[in-house]
């Protein structure tokens, strides 16, 4: 997660997948996490997802403030696995 985006929520991600469309869904869940992979927020639902030049602007269900978002600042984003169907 680069940086949040906007006053509503919003967070600005530089993508490292190759296909973020495919990952960034709308009702994804996504967790933030740090360079230890520790998780420091989430699951996040992904309420709305849109490209922007070479990110993406991601807004998760029941975040409407950059107050919220402002301290997953530079940590990582990654898909939540815990309910996967195998």
């Amino acid at each position: 997660m680069r940086k949040p985006h906007g006053q509503r929520g919003e967070v600005a991600v530089f993508p490292l997948v190759e296909n973020p469309g495919a990952v960034f869904t709308p009702k994804a869940r996504l967790l933030v996490v740090n360079e230890e992979r520790q998780v420091v927020a989430g699951p996040l639902v992904v309420a709305r997802r849109r490209s922007y030049h070479r990110e993406w602007l991601l807004s998760f269900v029941g975040v409407k403030s950059r107050a919220v978002v402002e301290p997953w600042r530079d940590h990582f984003v990654a898909v939540d696995e815990t309910d996967a169907d195998d």
